[in-house]
């Protein structure tokens, strides 16, 4: 670089956006400015220039770039991010030394920063977009639980309606009635019994969806309502000569929680024990204090449930390959309603299971709320 552009020199060192180096002609780095001291994260002074210049592990002769061409010569450099970046470089003889400015592309810049920008203008509308189509989907699924609601609300009477005089005529006529009419009564009221079944589940669900969940929390012994919601059972498991038992080794004290909602958890997780266990086995209920939660184990020695569908038991309409040992059918709503119950209740539910061997559902509740 001539001598008589020294103020050049002197605004090329302070220059916030342009490389400047000093090279002596062995190839080691005599000067570099403070912006390409700070692009590559060390001190360059002494370095050879092969650390900052990148061509691909070959040894670059700085000699060589003097070839008398104005040209600017496009090499790549290492940053202190790790990653190359590309500089347009002119080299000057002066003296035993050679200067060496860099600087990077303005037109390449300039349609970089466009591109960005239409990026990121198109990301905003992809954006607003999701957002409208979510606010759609809400929408939406207000108005399906809605739907279920009503539709479930408006079914149950007539269906409770058609049950109850299906168990009258079986109560009261079945002497009286032949065997396929007390067949078909049994079809009508075992269908019947399915139907409001589902239906409440579809109501469950569409208040649990919609954010409605009532929870009337008081203070309740859960060992009491266990033992409770067992003798109910029993009745059921007793037509498959399954015996349920109830054990607790701790003084297990009262918590808060809704006592409805929680014999609800009871009876679906003790049906479905007695639903998919074979005759002739055992039921364990068993409490248990675990830190500061309360634990509840059901366990049975049934078919148990393959690894691969427990991800997705606790989900609505989920049914396993498993299947009922007598027939009994499932509305694949139940563990879907007990898990939001028990996460309503600041609990949490998991359950574990080996084929052939049987299944265990736990829940734990906190002590305090």
């Amino acid at each position: 670089m001539p001598e008589d552009n020294s103020f050049l020199v002197e605004y090329i060192k302070q220059d916030s956006s342009m490389i400047y180096l000093v090279i002596g002609k062995d190839g080691v780095i005599i000067y570099a400015n403070a912006f390409a001291q700070l692009l590559s994260g060390r001190n360059l002074q002494g370095r050879p220039l092969n650390e900052l210049f990148i061509d691909f592990g070959i040894a670059i002769d700085p000699a060589g770039f003097l070839d008398g061409s104005t040209d600017k010569k496009l090499i790549n450099i290492t940053t202190s991010a790790g990653l190359p970046e590309t500089y347009y470089f002119r080299f000057y003889e002066q003296g035993d030394a050679i200067h060496a400015l860099g600087e990077v592309n303005a037109t390449e810049l300039s349609v970089l920063r466009k591109n960005l920008l239409e990026l990121n203008k198109e990301m905003n509308n992809l954006a607003r977009e999701l957002q409208k189509k979510n606010m759609e989907l809400r929408k939406l699924n207000e108005l399906k639980n809605q739907f279920l609601g009503i539709a479930a609300h408006d079914l149950r009477n007539p269906i409770g309606i058609i049950m109850g005089y299906s168990n009258f005529l079986l109560e009261e006529l079945e002497v009286e009635l032949s065997e396929d009419q007390v067949r078909m009564l049994k079809t009508i009221q075992e269908t019947s019994e399915f139907m409001l079944h589902l239906l409440e589940g579809l109501l469950d669900i569409s208040a649990i969806e919609s954010g409605k969940l009532r929870l009337e929390f008081q203070k309740i012994n859960l060992l009491s309502l266990v033992r409770k919601n067992v003798s109910l059972n029993i009745v059921i498991a007793g037509k498959k000569n399954i015996q349920i038992q109830v054990q607790s080794f701790e003084n297990i004290p009262e918590i808060m929680a809704d006592p409805s909602k929680m014999e609800q958890v009871m009876n679906n997780l003790l049906s479905n024990a007695i639903k998919y266990s074979m005759p002739h086995t055992t039921v364990k209920v068993t409490l248990f204090l675990t830190g500061d939660h309360i634990t509840v184990s059901i366990a049975d020695q049934g078919q148990g449930i393959p690894a691969n569908e427990i991800e997705n038991l606790f989900k609505p309409f989920q049914k396993i390959s498993t299947k009922s040992t007598a027939g009994e059918k499932s509305t694949g709503l139940g563990l879907s309603i007990v898990r939001n119950i028990i996460v309503g209740h600041h609990g949490k539910i998991w359950v574990e299971s080996k084929v052939g061997v049987g299944s265990t559902f736990f829940f734990s509740l906190p002590l305090k709320m």
